[in-house]
């Protein structure tokens, strides 16, 4: 297998700091969503899109019924429910704290990932990621304590999202290489949006017409991110595209200053810097694993 030239990695990186964006875009209007609609409500209504999106275009590439056809469906729907919970979680936190401060207390989720990967899937980790989940875990002891807020109800909640996040990605390990890449985002998000529509329909609030319009370019972002990802993660590694995740960050520092005049504390910010390094020392051990 050759290796990927230069401007295929450029490519890649292409995709994935534009899949962030979508993200961060998807993470701020969704905060906006929570000032006026339920959280239930706020995924049921965002699955529509994505799983439209993904009808439409597995069908117009497949042409085939049986494109979705899986011989995992028990997995598929054992993880929605991680997945499930990991979007009811961070929506959720969303209500109570800033955004800039959700999204550093969530980028724990890679040391859960690794913390758990030894008990769980009997992984070998070595002293090196083992130290540096520690440093990783003190800066999520920093974010999760601001100094204006102390930990509260959305603190706890982010830091559940991430360690959701974190199960739900070692659970899709056994998937990878053995399942359809299309499958695993449209079963995730088909079960989803099954499960929440019965509570969404006991909180249900009419959306007005900017609602309607939120919902929809929540919709869209969450599919071309997750489009803009798959392209990016064919190409290049993940350690080498890990270090573009973090500009999220920036994304949600500008979006919360421009819409809520939020502004991340000190403490946030030493806190998220503790948890990237941590995470991307992480990244580039595994990645000399991989190579030895």
């Amino acid at each position: 297998m050759t290796a990927p030239s230069s401007k295929a990695l450029i490519h890649a990186m292409i995709y994935m700091v534009l899949g962030v964006f979508c993200f961060s875009i998807l993470d701020a209007v969704t905060k906006k969503l929570t000032e006026d609609y339920g959280t239930w409500q706020i995924i049921m209504l965002s699955r529509v899109v994505t799983i439209t999106a993904m009808v439409i275009s597995v069908g117009y590439q497949h042409r085939s019924v049986f494109a979705f056809r899986t011989g995992f469906l028990r997995t598929h729907m054992m993880r929605s429910v991680l997945v499930i919970a990991t979007t009811w979680t961070f929506f959720e936190c969303l209500r109570y704290i800033e955004l800039a401060d959700a999204i550093a207390i969530a980028f724990a989720a890679p040391l859960f990932i690794t913390a758990m990967s030894g008990p769980i899937l009997g992984e070998k980790v070595g002293w090196r990621r083992w130290s540096a989940v520690i440093i990783g875990f003190v800066g999520v002891v920093i974010a999760v304590e601001p100094g204006r807020h102390g930990i509260g109800v959305g603190a706890i909640l982010a830091l559940c999202a991430a360690l959701t996040y974190a199960m739900g990605q070692i659970w899709l390990r056994p998937l990878v290489g053995r399942e359809k890449g299309h499958n695993i985002i449209f079963y995730g998000t088909l079960f989803s949006w099954l499960a929440s529509m019965w509570p969404a329909l006991l909180e249900w609030q009419w959306p007005t017409p900017m609602g309607w319009l939120l919902f929809l370019i929540q919709g869209l972002c969450s599919t071309v991110a997750q489009i803009f990802m798959i392209r990016a993660f064919r190409v290049g590694e993940a350690s080498l595209l890990a270090p573009l995740e973090y500009t999220a960050l920036v994304w949600a520092g500008l979006f919360g200053y421009i819409f809520w005049d939020e502004l991340p504390t000190i403490q946030v910010i030493g806190g998220a810097v503790l948890i990237i390094a941590a995470s991307l020392y992480i990244a580039h051990r595994e990645a000399m694993k991989r190579k030895a």
